[in-house]
């Protein structure tokens, strides 16, 4: 799933900086983060076509620009959407995604097999264009005017987060409002990165939203990721013994990729006690402030809701990555979540060399819109440590079992949200395949414990065949201390 990294890295050196400021003008009296009344408004989506219906292959498309919202007083954010449904009859629901095409936005799309076959079965596409702002046409420049008029009042509004988000739902307003092609049915969306959290922040803000499936995003409110000033000096303390190192030649680190581990390292902005004095805000109050976002954004944060709504979720947040700051404390706390761990994923990162090569996508939307057969719920794992070996298990306690299973692990990881976090990968030797207990059908491993180590990071992934797709999903994310 290729989420055109290079393109993304300034955009994903602003969030965390953001993602802590986005909050600041919140209160439980104040307008809620996303306006329903204002997401379903078709009035205000003053859509131009610019190229109507037409028929392209076993295809309709059209191409509309609609207005997303009135960013700030006197800026509208307009943006282009290209809607797809079959050649006859009417699409019920859609799968939505953000496109960063812009360049041939113009030319029909060319639907790919699995899309083809969505609408084959009478399901629409909907893809609006998300991309770095000042790389959409006609928008340079407006990114830093965002920022600033974001930086000077705290307005939640000025942030990509909101905008990405926001231009999902109004893109599916803009689909709904073609009764002609689409008629109301599941709504899911798929993306990675900022492509990721929006579809989340969608399907949490937007009842329309059925699903999500997100690469590199965000889903856990762990205490790095709120800026916990316990774990931040944990964090502080790793990133300077690790810079030390590097200056000492223990490790070889290119100037690039080093100023991109400062960028995404935890706290590398502002503090959080200087954006409260600047936003003139007690730090108990802001720090309140910034719960109230992530309660916004992350899904596990309503966790008991989605579920009523009978929503379906996949996060695959790589273990590499800042959005993978919080896996072991999600893991700790909301394993219920169904979490791929793609072994060295991230942005930038090479995945390990036995990584599954995974349908995950097929998987989820075909059995979302479809049913079919079930998939794979999230495992339970067990250990013990014997002698100088750890003794690892794993169970599918409820539904499918799976049919493979493989296992990676990790000695003395660096604190998540740290440089060395990032940089210290999984070692190419460090992975193993899992052995199924006929007996019991849970999948097993012996891990030899390396002399000296003082924890031990590890997961496992296990396949099924699903619907004519491959399915991997992952045991929690788990750290064991190593007796002395």
């Amino acid at each position: 799933m290729n989420t055109n990294p290079m393109k993304t890295i300034r955009l994903l050196s602003l969030l965390p900086v953001l993602m802590i400021a986005f909050a600041a003008t919140l209160n439980a009296a104040e307008i809620p983060l996303f306006n329903t009344e204002e997401i379903l408004d078709e009035s205000t989506l003053e859509p131009k076509t610019l190229q109507d219906w037409h028929p392209v292959g076993a295809t309709r498309q059209k191409l509309v620009e609609i207005n997303v919202a009135e960013w700030w007083p006197g800026q509208d954010y307009r943006i282009p959407v290209r809607l797809i449904v079959p050649l006859e009859g009417k699409a019920k629901g859609f799968h939505i995604t953000g496109t960063k095409e812009t360049e041939s936005l113009n030319d029909d799309i060319n639907p790919n097999a699995f899309e083809a076959k969505l609408l084959a079965n009478g399901v629409g596409l909907v893809k609006p264009v998300i991309k770095l702002i000042n790389n959409i046409p006609g928008k340079k420049g407006l990114q830093q005017e965002m920022q600033k008029l974001y930086m000077k009042d705290l307005n939640l509004r000025y942030n990509p987060i909101w905008i990405f988000s926001m231009t999902l739902m109004r893109a599916t307003t803009a689909a709904y409002a073609e009764t002609d092609y689409f008629e109301k049915g599941k709504v899911a969306g798929w993306g990675g990165s900022k492509r990721g959290i929006s579809p989340a922040v969608a399907l949490i803000n937007d009842e329309r939203f059925t699903a999500t499936c997100s690469s590199v995003a965000i889903a856990y409110a762990s205490p790095t990721r709120k800026g916990d000033r316990g774990e931040l000096q944990k964090v502080q303390a790793a990133n300077e013994t690790f810079f030390e190192a590097v200056k000492a030649g223990e490790f070889e680190l290119e100037p690039q990729r080093a100023k991109w581990y400062q960028r995404q390292m935890q706290g590398s902005g502002p503090s959080m006690e200087m954006m409260a004095r600047k936003a003139g805000v007690s730090m108990d109050k802001f720090q309140d402030k910034v719960d109230r976002f992530m309660t916004s954004v992350c899904v596990t944060e309503n966790w008991d809701r989605l579920r009523e709504r009978g929503v379906d979720m996949l996060f695959q947040p790589g273990t590499h990555d800042w959005v993978a700051y919080g896996i072991l404390w999600g893991a700790q706390n909301h394993p219920q979540l169904p979490v791929y761990y793609a072994p060295n994923g991230g942005h930038e990162m090479q995945k390990h060399h036995a990584a599954e090569s995974d349908e995950n996508l097929q998987v989820f939307l075909w059995n979302h819109f479809f049913g079919g057969e079930s998939l794979l719920s999230p495992p339970t794992s067990s250990h013990e440590e014997i002698g100088d070996t750890l003794e690892i298990q794993v169970r599918f306690e409820n539904g499918p079992q799976a049919e493979s299973g493989r296992i990676w692990w990790m000695y003395d990881r660096a604190p998540a949200g740290s440089a060395p976090f990032l940089h210290v990968r999984i070692p190419e030797d460090q992975w193993a395949d899992m052995k199924q207990d006929p007996k019991t059908g849970s999948w097993t491993a012996t891990i030899p414990l390396q002399e000296g180590a003082s924890r031990i990071d590890f997961f496992s992934n296990h396949g099924k065949a699903v619907n004519g797709y491959q399915q991997y999903l992952s045991s929690p994310y788990t750290r064991v201390e190593l007796s002395p």
